[in-house]
C-alpha cells in the first residue's frame, strides 16, 4: 500500500472530501487527517483525526534505542566473555543483569527521546500546519488508486503533496476486523 498526501485550507472542504471517499469504498482506517484544530477535526464526526501518539515519534526513537542496546548487550557479553566474567555463576548472573538493564535503559531513552520529538511524517509538514493548512493522509492499495485520483479531481482545493510507503494491507484488515471479532463473535 501507498500513503498519499493531500494538503487543504478548509476543514469543511477535508470534510467533504473524505465523506465522497468513503462513499466510493475506502474504509475509515485510510483516511486521517492532520491538523493543528484538533478540536475542529474532533468535532466533525466524519473524519478520522491522528491520535496523538501517531505525532510523536516513540516508536522509531525506541526501535533506534533498541538498536543501540542490541549492540551495547553484545559489547557488555564479549568483554564479560574476554575477561572471564562468565567463568563462575555469580559472574554470568551479574553480567546477564547488566546486559539486560543496558538495554533496557537504550530502549527507555529512546522512547523519551522519541515521545519529545515530532514524527517524522509530521516535520515535512510543519510550515504547511503552521499556515493553518491540513494534511489528508489515505492508504491505498493500487486498485484503489484511480478510485483516489478520481474522487479528489472534483476538489482542486484539495491538493497533492507526495506519497510514501503506507501501512502493510494486514494492519489495515486488522484494524478492520479485530473489533468486529471482539463486539459479533467474543460474549
Amino acid at each position: 500500500m501507498r500513503r498519499f498526501y493531500y494538503l487543504a485550507k478548509d476543514l469543511d472542504r477535508v470534510e467533504q472530501a473524505t465523506r465522497a471517499l468513503r462513499q466510493a469504498g475506502f474504509e475509515r482506517h485510510q483516511l486521517h487527517v492532520l491538523s493543528l484544530d484538533d478540536e475542529g477535526v474532533a468535532r466533525r464526526p466524519d473524519l478520522n483525526g491522528v491520535v496523538s501518539l501517531m505525532k510523536r515519534d516513540l516508536i522509531g526513537s525506541g526501535v533506534r534505542g533498541a538498536l543501540v542496546g542490541t549492540a551495547l548487550v553484545a559489547l557488555v557479553l564479549t568483554a564479560a566473555w574476554l575477561l572471564g566474567g562468565l567463568a563462575s555463576p555469580v559472574g554470568r548472573v551479574v553480567t546477564l543483569f547488566g546486559a539486560v538493564a543496558a538495554f533496557g535503559f537504550c530502549v527507555w531513552e529512546g522512547g523519551f527521546y522519541g515521545i519529545q520529538t515530532h514524527n517524522r511524517m509530521i516535520r515535512k509538514f510543519e510550515k504547511a500546519l503552521r499556515r493553518g493548512e491540513h494534511v489528508v493522509f489515505i492508504d491505498a492499495d493500487e486498485a484503489q488508486r484511480n478510485l483516489l485520483d478520481r474522487e479528489l479531481s472534483q476538489y482542486p482545493d484539495v491538493a497533492a503533496a507526495g506519497s510514501t510507503r503506507g501501512i502493510p494491507k494486514w494492519l489495515l484488515v486488522g484494524r478492520r476486523e479485530v473489533p468486529r471479532f471482539l463486539t459479533e463473535t467474543m460474549p
